[in-house]
């Protein structure tokens, strides 16, 4: 498991410190959809569904608390430096499993400059997909957690396979918690489990 755990993607590896460069086009941007829109790209709308998986656990960090659902675990292993990651139980050693990390970073807005901190993240993330060289559609919606946090969530879709990659920012002034799931099988389970996470994150 650890071999996979930390081979995520250098796509997403560079967004603990999202960059104040804007840059105007991109050829794989994402609109940020809030959540009174809907387009035809975006048939589903993660950040207003409500989670209610039974059986979870509070988990408490330094820097907040989030619930997980019966069955899961962290990967004590391959945590560290700030990043926590859960799987289902009994799949801690498993080459490829379906995992979930969260961690906290630092960024460049207030919360009243939201929309910039997302046009950042937007213009990075196709940057760096183009630059990888990495076959991937990406789709972006906004929305709040059930604590009502500004949280934007964007998806990448490995394209020819099951895989998808999500990542939800939950942000405060110049910081921000993410939610990072890589889903190899396209699991539902495994996404509501991510959604469950995400939604449920509380600031300490």
């Amino acid at each position: 498991m650890r071999k996979k755990l930390f081979l995520i993607p250098l796509i997403l590896l560079l967004f603990n410190a999202c960059g104040s460069k804007q840059v105007n086009t991109v050829e794989n941007s994402t609109k940020i959809e809030s959540s009174e829109e809907k387009t035809e790209s975006q048939n589903y709308d993660k950040s207003e569904s409500k989670t209610t998986m039974e059986n979870t656990e509070k988990i408490e960090k330094d820097f907040g608390t989030f619930n997980i659902p019966e069955g899961w675990g962290e990967a004590k292993e391959q945590s560290g430096h700030g990043r926590y990651f859960y799987v289902v139980k009994g799949h801690e050693h498993d080459a490829m499993p379906n995992n979930i990390s969260i961690n906290m970073g630092h960024q460049n807005y207030n919360l009243n400059e939201s929309e910039k901190f997302a046009e950042s993240t937007t213009m990075q993330l196709g940057m760096q997909i183009k630059q990888s060289g990495i076959d991937a559609t990406v789709s972006g919606s906004s929305g709040k957690t059930d604590a009502g946090d500004i949280m934007y969530i964007f998806d990448i879709k490995i394209n020819n396979t099951d895989e998808i990659d999500r990542q939800y920012y939950i942000l405060r002034d110049k910081k921000f918690v993410m939610v990072f799931m890589t889903n190899f099988d396209n699991d539902e389970e495994v996404n509501k489990a991510a959604e469950l996470m995400a939604k449920s994150f509380e600031w300490k």
